[in-house]
């Protein structure tokens, strides 16, 4: 990948919005990170990618430096820490609707924070279009959390549930 190839993806992520890309292949790697709406830096024109290429030039040659088995070189600082994705898979609305969480008013929820749900049991019921859906657990485990409010509109694909193994 060459130069002006990195500049076409960096236009090309300013166009779109885009904020991260990565890409490699077995001799070569780049990974580009974009913050929305930066300002300026000093003497850099809006739009002027040179300074960034400068970056990516510099980061490239520390990378190779770093990967070149050296004892007395100092070890480079930790990544910043991503918070780890909550224990537990997800379950999403499949449709756009009213969540309910109990199968009538004056009746006590499906399942409670904490309650062991067996695969295919009920968890909620929204209603889309006068039509009232079950959802059930597509697997076994335990109530981690519960996403949605009663009475509260979801949408197609909204996270409902953390469900945790048992």
């Amino acid at each position: 990948m060459n130069v002006s190839d990195i500049r076409k993806l960096m236009e090309s992520m300013a166009q779109t919005g885009l904020t991260e890309f990565e890409w490699s292949t077995e001799t070569e790697k780049i990974r580009l990170e974009r913050k929305p709406a930066l300002a300026p830096i000093v003497g850099e024109t809006p739009g002027d990618t040179s300074t960034l290429l400068q970056a990516l030039s510099h980061l490239s040659s520390l990378n190779a430096a770093a990967s070149a088995p050296d004892s007395a070189a100092p070890a480079a600082p930790a990544e910043e820490a991503t918070p780890a994705e909550p224990a537990g898979q997800l379950v999403t609305s499949p449709v756009v609707g009213i969540y309910y969480a109990a199968p009538s008013p004056d009746s006590d929820p499906f399942i409670r924070i904490g309650s062991t749900v067996e695969k295919g049991a009920p968890l909620c019921i929204i209603e889309a279009m006068k039509l009232m859906n079950e959802v059930t657990s597509p697997w076994s485990g335990v109530v981690l959390e519960i996403l949605a409010e009663n009475g509260q509109r979801v949408e197609y694909g909204q996270p409902l549930f953390r469900i945790g193994g048992i």
